[in-house]
């Protein structure tokens, strides 16, 4: 009886002791550090922003006769947005820009994809990219 219980209390033990390791090894929801303005000029990655972000629908924009895709990238969780831009050559300039207000400026690299800094949500914004001719094609207001 003494060893079934104290075999007992070791198996009890053992599966407590799992848990904790499995809870320590569990990926944690990255928190974000900024919230709508207080996002504005700020990196999205580095912010925690990135996690639960995901394209805004009809957002994507390309230069008339080529060159990158461009489109807006929204985190519910940080009331944040920002402009991705595809791989393309570094001679393209990308922006999201707020509708009376500041725009964020990227470039495109041949090895990643890119982004800007982001906005709040609370603005309006959109994206745009600059074609050959210097003009800027952009995405409608969100």
């Amino acid at each position: 009886m003494k060893l079934r219980r104290s075999l007992s209390s070791a198996a009890a033990a053992l599966a407590a002791a799992m848990l904790c390791v499995a809870a320590a090894h569990a990926p944690a929801d990255a928190a974000s550090h900024c919230k709508g303005n207080a996002c504005t000029g700020k990196n999205p990655q580095t912010q925690g922003c990135g996690a639960d972000a995901h394209d805004v629908p009809k957002s994507t924009v390309r230069a008339p006769g080529g060159g990158p895709f461009v489109r807006l990238r929204v985190s519910n969780r940080c009331s944040a947005a920002w402009a991705r831009a595809d791989k393309a050559d570094h001679g393209w300039l990308f922006k999201i820009e707020i509708k009376g207000g500041k725009s964020y400026h990227g470039n495109p690299s041949p090895r990643a994809e890119t982004y800007t800094a982001m906005v709040g949500t609370s603005h309006a914004y959109r994206a745009c990219i600059q074609d050959v001719d210097k003009q800027w094609e952009c995405s409608r207001w969100f």
